[in-house]
């Protein structure tokens, strides 16, 4: 996995290695040759600075393009008060590379790449910077951003104006605001470039495809259906029966190794269910009067004994018989537990702490709104700090919580993993309900944070491909399911 730091963190990291690099020189020089490496600039290059620590790099990047031979300019774009950023700002013109102060005149567009690292750490941008954006963005410059574009805010990813880059180079490590919210519309591609100094304490984590063969491993001749669990898929109702469809066709086709797949679904659509049932059972539970589920505690016992892991929520609407029977899930049901959608609106007006007394492994998968109703805070405040607020939340009730988005947010207790593989494609009504489908059907033979990291990631590369091979217009979510079958083949 690939560490990831919040602004907080960076700046920590930042001034470690400030005060403990002995050569801070061959340092900056290793971390500027990475970047050649992996860039190959050697056009001419405009390297724009501000007075923030990402300067230092670009200026040592410099520094190294000079000494390749490259037709290299620096373009000052604020004041300088950075004691690093003045130390090298020196070594660039003792080599005679030629520094501007940026004027209105100044032509932007005579160079064929530039080289970005404008705004300092608290990322405020004034008419003149927001201009330079603006001129750079509606050209056809290559852009190499380092750290994170210009104009994005370094802890939420949220952005008014920014740069837009073909390459953005984090130092170290990624930051959060490299994945959240605006930041993944205002780049083509992101690498990290590591350093020789380590940081580790209270690290977030960027999930890679490497991380799921912990749980793709491979399977055993001597195995049956029972090793691999038995999935149930709880919800539906007379209005939103294509959700539960949608959920137990990426369970009950196997796709993602479940052994046995249930669904359990109101009596008035288990008719129109019935044709997509070809590798699962089902179990009707009577309705009610609003064609969604009817409390009868016997029916929901049987529905639910003897399951590995359990789906609800999809599609079950609004109703009070709702609470009821996710009471009685959460006070018996002692396996994994996922609840989503109508569940998690159900959630929101009961009893939380009901989360701490169940014994059951418990998985959330709202999005925003959704997680704005559980814990009674604005969108907007969640969006300035999500993973604030998502960490705050499983410090307080035990469960992994997997907060949907551009990047996808999953946390357990104290430990943050971030999932920002994903396209518009996605951005259509049944992928979540695939998502709970894929994360329960995971559950059957893993540990319910293993299967929330895996079927996020498989769900979001799914995005990825059928964004190329669809459209993000066309692709369906049945696109989704079968993409991800394809997938599979590789574990």
């Amino acid at each position: 996995m690939i560490k990831v730091l919040s602004k907080e963190m960076s700046d920590t990291y930042i001034n470690k290695y400030r005060n403990n690099v002995k050569n801070k020189d061959e340092f900056y020089y290793k971390a500027s040759l990475a970047i050649y490496n992996y860039s190959k600039i050697n056009n001419k290059t405009l390297v724009i600075i501000g007075d923030s620590n990402e300067s230092v790099f670009s200026l040592s990047f410099a520094l190294l393009l000079k000494s390749r031979g490259v037709d290299v300019s620096i373009l000052q774009v604020s004041p300088i008060n950075n004691s690093n950023v003045i130390d090298y700002l020196s070594k660039c013109i003792d080599l005679y590379i030629p520094v501007y102060v940026y004027k209105s005149d100044f032509n932007l567009l005579n160079y064929e790449t530039i080289v970005e690292s404008m705004l300092n750490e608290n990322r405020e941008m004034n008419d003149e910077i927001r201009n330079i954006i603006n001129i750079i963005n509606d050209s056809n410059i290559y852009v190499l951003s380092i750290d994170i574009n210009s104009g994005l805010d370094i802890n939420n990813g949220k952005a008014d104006n920014a740069i837009i880059s073909n390459l953005t180079v984090c130092m170290g490590y990624a930051k959060t605001g490299n994945f959240l919210n605006d930041a993944k519309d205002y780049f083509e591609e992101l690498v990290v470039i590591e350093l020789d100094e380590k940081y580790d304490d209270y690290s977030y984590y960027v999930v890679e495809k490497s991380d799921l063969k912990k749980v793709f491993k491979t399977r055993n001749y001597n195995s049956h259906k029972g090793t691999y669990g038995y999935i149930g898929v709880m919800g539906g109702s007379y209005n939103y029966s294509g959700s539960v469809k949608l959920s137990n066709l990426a369970v009950s086709s196997l796709i993602v190794g479940g052994g046995v797949s249930r669904v359990i679904c109101p009596t008035d659509i288990a008719d129109s269910i019935m044709p997509y049932l070809l590798e699962s059972t089902m179990y009707p539970i009577d309705s009610n009067n609003k064609g969604g589920f009817s409390f009868d505690e016997q029916s929901i016992s049987h529905a639910i004994d003897s399951l590995t892991s359990l789906a609800f929520g999809m599609g079950i609407g609004e109703s009070t018989d709702n609470e009821l029977v996710l009471e009685y899930i959460l006070k018996n049901y002692k396996k994994k537990l996922l609840i989503d959608a109508d569940g998690l609106n159900t959630l929101s007006r009961m009893d939380l702490n009901m989360i701490n007394e169940s014994d059951a492994s418990i998985v959330l998968t709202p999005h925003v709104k959704e997680f704005s109703r559980l814990i009674n805070v604005s969108v907007d405040e969640i969006l300035d700090d999500p993973i604030k607020y998502a960490l705050d939340f499983t410090k307080k009730y035990k469960c992994v919580l997997v907060l949907k988005g551009t990047s996808t947010i999953i946390s357990y207790r104290d430990r943050l993993y971030i999932v920002h593989l994903g396209s518009s494609a996605l951005s259509k009504g049944g992928s979540g309900d695939i998502l709970s489908g894929l994360i329960a059907g995971i559950m059957g033979y893993t540990s319910a944070i293993d299967a929330s990291i895996a079927g996020c990631y498989l769900l979001g590369e799914a995005g990825v491909i059928a964004s190329k091979r669809y459209g993000d217009y066309a692709t369906l979510p049945r696109d989704i399911i079968s993409t991800i079958k394809e997938m599979m083949k590789e574990y």
